[in-house]
């Protein structure tokens, strides 16, 4: 089984142009996004080979952007939020590390692309993830701090 993981970032940074001193300031909120990395694939045997993640970053200069971490590709695991952070700086900056990829592609596209039987839509106020029949290759898709928007969240229910 793989999970796959979408996190809608809206303030995060198109370019590499963000601090990793001020992840939370000058990356739009790069310190979330960092934490997703981590959370994603960091496991106390190493990396999560079983899992994927895409950012959506629509933050300036330039959105949308998605930024897709493949743990079966991944050769390094990222324990902190500054490492994980210089990955995708990296990845912005052209140089993407082993096992990343930098596409020009929004949230409602990468949506479509997805399985419709296999997107789970976490939010805060949804049902329990503990009552929930999670079938094979689940898809999970989640907001930043701010959540996500009325037209994300259309994409969602029409998926």
């Amino acid at each position: 089984m793989v999970r796959t993981f979408i996190l809608k970032s809206s303030e995060g940074r198109t370019a590499p142009d963000f601090s990793i001193k001020s992840l939370a300031g000058s990356g739009g909120r790069m310190d979330l996004v960092a934490r997703c990395v981590i959370a994603t694939f960091a496991t106390p045997r190493g990396i999560r080979k079983d899992a994927t993640l895409s950012i959506v970053l629509e933050g300036p200069p330039n959105p949308p952007i998605t930024v897709t971490m493949d743990g079966r590709e991944l050769n390094r695991m990222f324990i902190s939020e500054v490492e994980a952070a210089g990955a995708l700086r990296d990845a912005l900056s052209g140089r993407p590390p082993k096992g990343m990829r930098v596409e020009r592609k929004g949230f409602e596209r990468l949506i479509r692309e997805m399985p419709r039987e296999s997107l789970y839509y976490l939010h805060e106020n949804g049902e329990e993830i503990g009552r929930v029949k999670i079938g094979k290759d689940p898809i999970f898709v989640l907001g930043d701090q701010k959540g996500i928007d009325e037209k994300g969240e259309r994409v969602l229910d029409e998926a």
